[in-house]
């Protein structure tokens, strides 16, 4: 649980205007899942990542514990943790790590199975072995070129086996995660399918990713998502 460190109300100044800033009791609790990022639970809820990350009193670029609880401000709250410069909670608490353990015994099943890997803030994360050497082949290109790396934008945003797809679809529908698919109809099962961190990364896809047979095929509503198509 987070302590809230601020009172019921805070003067703050927004473009030399003095306001009075309520703030209490209107952020939302919310349990990371398998996948998440700051950005995504900030774009989720139309926020900048800058704004949740201050209002908990993080990093921009903090790696989430699955299971730990992120605070989700409201608008006037994020808007007040920005002018003050002080989070409205304490920072993030770790999750039990069951879930953590899960994936990382599913993801040595799958390169046991003879999965290629690509590189990730998380650690080699498994892919189809024609997909993985296509995307490391883009991502040496993708830094030659533009200086960019291109990464997945968690520890589940490459090979998905069925039972971690249910879990996302299942955070997808009680409103605790980001859009996903039904199990068994994702290509993130197929180990074809790459989310990648952020925008700037999505665009050098788009730039060279058709000569490695990386593209937008699926799920055109998610900027995030790129396919492998050979």
């Amino acid at each position: 649980m987070f302590r809230r460190v601020i009172g019921s109300s805070l003067a703050c100044s927004l473009g030399g205007v003095l306001l009075v800033c309520a703030t209490a009791s209107g952020e939302l609790p919310h349990t990371v899942q398998p996948g998440e990022t700051l950005w995504s639970i900030a774009y989720a809820n139309n926020l900048t990542t800058r704004t949740v990350a201050v209002y908990n009193g993080v990093s921009e670029n903090e790696a989430l514990s699955v299971g730990a609880t992120v605070y989700v401000p409201t608008v006037e709250e994020g808007a007040a943790a920005l002018a003050s410069g002080q989070p409205g909670v304490d920072p993030p608490t770790g999750g039990g790590g069951s879930e953590t353990s899960a994936t990382a015994s599913e993801t040595g099943d799958a390169l046991a199975d003879g999965m290629g890997t690509i590189p990730s803030p998380d650690g080699d994360l498994p892919l189809a072995a024609d997909a993985a050497d296509a995307w490391n082949a883009m991502r040496a290109e993708a830094l030659r070129r533009y200086g960019i790396d291109i990464y997945p934008g968690g520890p589940l945003s490459a090979y998905r086996t069925y039972a971690q797809q249910a879990r996302l679809y299942e955070a997808y529908l009680s409103g605790r995660g980001a859009p996903a698919n039904p199990p068994g109809t994702s290509s993130h099962e197929d180990g074809d399918a790459v989310d990648v961190a952020t925008p700037s990364m999505r665009w050098v896809v788009d730039k060279i990713g058709p000569q490695f047979g990386w593209s937008k095929v699926h799920a055109p509503g998610e900027w995030w998502h790129v396919d492998y198509v050979g």
